[in-house]
C-alpha cells in the first residue's frame, strides 16, 4: 500500500515538473519575442507604451507572427501556458506536440483548431484559449494623409487608427509644415463648400468611404469608415495586417450624397455608394431628439415622398430599401410645427381695436382679422393700406450685386437697363399685393395671413404734393375727381423750363408713374412731378454740332458733284 502511494506521488511530481519546464521554456520564448519586437521600431514607439487601441473582435482579428496566446487544457494543463505564433504562422501546442497552421486564420478560427487538436489527443480535455499579446506589423499609409509613410503598428490597430496616426503632426520641419498646411486647407475648403447649405450637420468626406487596403498576399478590401460603425459591419474597418498597404483616396469635386437632418442626434451627410440602405442611414443618425415631431418624418428619394414612423425615440424601418443619390430623411421639429400652424399678426392704424390677433397660418384671412379688430373707422383710407410680411428673402438681392445679377443674366434686358434694374432690386419691399377696398367687399380678392404679418391702415392724407418745374411746389388740398392740370394751376402753373409733355402722377400706394395728363385723375396722397427739359451735357452738344456739320458738308459735296455732272453733260 505504501509502495503504491509512493508511485502515485512520484508520477504527480514528474507531471508538475514537466509543466513548470514547459512554462519556463515558453516564457523564455515569449520574453525573446517581446525583446525582438521591442527593437523593431525604436525610432517611433516603445512597444510597452503602444496602446492596445481596440477591444479585439476575434471574428475579424487575423493572427500573425509574434502573437501570444495563453492555452489551458484541463486536466493536461491546469495552469495557462503561453504560446507564440512562429514566423511561418505556426503554433506548437504544449504537451500534445501538435503543429497548427494559423496563416489567414482569425482568432475565432484558431481557437477552434486548438480545441480540435487537443481533444484529439485527449477527448475529455476542457480547452481555453485567451489572447495575451499582439504582434507588430509594418503598414504603409499613403495618399490623402498628412504623413505618407511606413508605420510599425500593433495588430490591434484598425485601418482607421493607422490613418489617424498618419494625419498626426510629425517632427517640425519646413516640409511637414507645408504638407500640413495643404492638408488643413483642403479640409477647410471641403467644409466651407458645404456650410452654405448645412445646419450643423456632420459632413463625411468622400475618402472615408473609399479607402483601399491591399494585403501582402495580393488580395484587397475596401474600407468604409462610416458603415463599419453599423451593427455586424466590423469587417469594413479591419485590423491591420503585416504588409498592408492603405491607400487613402483624394476627395472628388462632385459626387452624390445621402443625408439625414432635422431633429436627430447626429445630422449627417455622406457620400453615396451603391447598396446604401435606408436602415443604415437611419442608424447613422443615432436616434431622434426630444424635440422631434414623430408625425413629421419623411424620406425624399428620387422624387418620391415617404412617411416614416418612430418608436421609443428611434425611426422605424418597416420596409428597408436601397437609396438613390440625393436621398434625404428629414425629421421635423414639434415646436416648429406648432408655431407654423398657429401665429400672430398685428394691425395698427384706423381700426376700432388695433393690436395683436392670433391666426391659423395660411387659413385666417385679411377680412376676418379686420372684422376681429372691430372694422375700420371713419377716417380710414383703404387705397393706401398695406400688408407687410416678415421675410429675409430679398436680403441677398439688396446686399449683394452677385445675387442680383444672377437673376439679370438670363433676362431679355439690355446692358442699358442695368442701372434701372439695380434700382428696382434695391427698392423691393416685403409687402403683399392686395387691394384692401376689393378684399373687404369680395372674397375673390381676399388674402390669407401668415405669422408675423403686419397690417397698416392709414387715414386719408387729404392732400396732393406737386413738385418739380412749377411756380410754387408744395402740398395742395385734395379735390376728388380732379386731373393733373387742376393741381398744376393751384401751384401757379409751369415754369419756363418745364417739359409739360413729361408731367406724371406718382401713385402713393404703388409708386407707379402715370403720364397721360389729359385723362388721368389724381387720387388722395398722390404726387405730381413736372420734369424740366432734358439735360444735355456739353460733350453731347459738341457731338451733335459736329454731326450736323458733317451732314452739311456731305450735302454740299453732293451738290457740287451734281453740278459738275450736269455741266459735263451739257458740254
Amino acid at each position: 500500500m505504501k509502495l503504491k502511494y509512493l508511485i502515485v506521488m512520484l508520477l504527480s511530481s514528474v507531471s508538475m515538473m514537466a509543466q513548470v519546464t514547459g512554462m519556463s521554456e515558453s516564457s523564455s520564448i515569449l520574453k525573446s519575442e517581446i525583446e525582438n519586437n521591442k527593437g523593431m521600431d525604436s525610432q517611433m514607439f516603445e512597444t510597452e507604451q503602444m496602446p492596445v487601441s481596440n477591444i479585439i473582435n476575434p471574428d475579424y482579428y487575423y493572427l500573425g507572427p509574434g502573437d501570444v496566446l495563453m492555452i489551458k487544457a484541463i486536466p493536461m494543463l491546469t495552469t495557462p501556458v503561453p504560446v507564440v505564433v512562429s514566423p511561418d504562422n505556426m503554433i506548437l501546442l504544449p504537451r500534445s506536440g501538435g503543429l497548427i497552421d494559423v496563416n489567414g486564420k482569425t482568432l475565432t478560427e484558431t481557437r477552434k483548431l486548438i480545441e480540435e487538436s487537443i481533444t484529439k489527443y485527449k477527448s475529455d480535455a476542457i480547452v481555453t484559449t485567451s489572447f495575451q499579446k499582439a504582434h507588430l506589423s509594418f503598414v504603409e499609409v499613403e495618399g490623402n494623409v498628412l504623413n505618407s509613410s511606413v508605420y510599425n503598428l500593433p495588430s490591434t490597430f484598425k485601418v482607421s487608427d493607422a490613418i489617424h496616426l498618419a494625419n498626426k503632426r510629425g517632427p517640425i520641419s519646413e516640409k511637414n509644415n507645408a504638407n500640413e498646411d495643404t492638408y488643413i486647407q483642403e479640409r477647410l475648403r471641403v467644409r466651407k463648400s458645404y456650410s452654405r447649405n448645412q445646419d450643423n450637420s456632420e459632413i463625411v468626406e468622400y475618402w472615408k468611404r473609399n479607402v483601399l487596403v491591399v494585403h501582402e498576399d495580393g488580395s484587397s478590401s475596401l474600407v468604409d469608415l462610416i458603415k463599419s460603425k453599423s451593427k455586424d459591419n466590423g469587417h469594413l474597418n479591419p485590423y491591420v495586417r503585416q504588409g498592408d498597404r492603405i491607400i487613402v483616396p483624394f476627395n472628388k469635386n462632385n459626387y452624390g450624397t445621402i443625408s439625414i437632418s432635422g431633429e436627430v442626434n447626429r445630422p449627417i451627410s455622406i457620400p453615396f455608394k451603391n447598396g446604401d440602405k435606408l436602415s443604415e442611414l437611419i442608424e447613422y443618425s443615432l436616434g431622434l431628439t426630444s424635440f422631434a415631431d414623430t408625425d413629421n418624418i419623411y424620406l425624399f428619394d428620387n422624387g418620391v415622398k415617404t412617411k416614416l414612423n418612430s418608436k421609443d425615440g428611434r425611426i422605424i424601418v418597416e420596409n428597408d430599401r436601397e437609396l438613390s443619390p440625393g436621398a434625404i430623411v428629414i425629421a421635423g421639429n414639434l415646436e416648429e410645427r406648432k408655431s407654423i400652424s398657429e401665429g400672430v399678426v398685428t394691425i395698427r392704424g384706423f381700426v376700432k381695436n388695433p393690436g395683436a390677433f392670433p391666426i391659423i397660418n395660411t387659413k385666417t384671412t385679411l377680412s376676418e382679422i379686420i372684422e376681429q379688430a372691430g372694422g375700420i373707422t371713419e377716417g380710414a383710407y383703404l387705397p393706401l393700406a398695406k400688408l407687410y410680411r416678415k421675410s429675409n428673402e430679398f436680403d441677398d438681392l439688396s446686399e449683394s450685386r452677385t445675387e442680383a445679377f444672377k437673376m439679370f443674366r438670363k433676362s431679355n434686358l439690355t446692358l442699358e437697363d442695368t442701372v434701372r434694374y439695380t434700382l428696382d432690386v434695391h427698392s423691393i419691399e416685403p409687402i403683399v399685393s392686395v387691394d384692401f377696398t376689393r378684399a373687404l367687399k369680395d372674397d375673390n380678392y381676399d388674402v390669407t395671413l401668415e405669422n408675423g404679418d403686419e397690417i397698416v391702415i392709414p387715414t386719408s392724407p387729404n392732400r396732393v404734393y406737386v413738385f418739380g418745374r412749377v411756380e410754387n411746389p408744395g402740398f395742395v388740398e385734395f379735390e376728388k375727381g380732379q386731373n393733373i392740370q387742376y393741381y398744376i394751376d393751384k401751384t401757379g402753373g409751369f415754369t419756363n423750363v418745364a417739359d409739360e409733355d413729361r408731367t406724371a402722377v406718382i401713385r402713393k400706394n404703388t409708386s407707379s408713374w402715370v403720364e397721360d395728363v389729359e385723362e388721368t385723375l389724381v387720387y388722395d396722397g398722390d404726387y405730381i412731378y413736372v420734369p424740366g427739359e432734358v439735360d444735355v451735357s456739353t460733350s453731347t452738344e459738341q457731338a451733335k454740332v459736329s454731326t450736323y456739320a458733317a451732314i452739311g458738308s456731305i450735302i454740299l459735296s453732293l451738290g457740287f458733284l451734281i453740278v459738275n455732272i450736269v455741266n459735263t453733260v451739257n458740254k
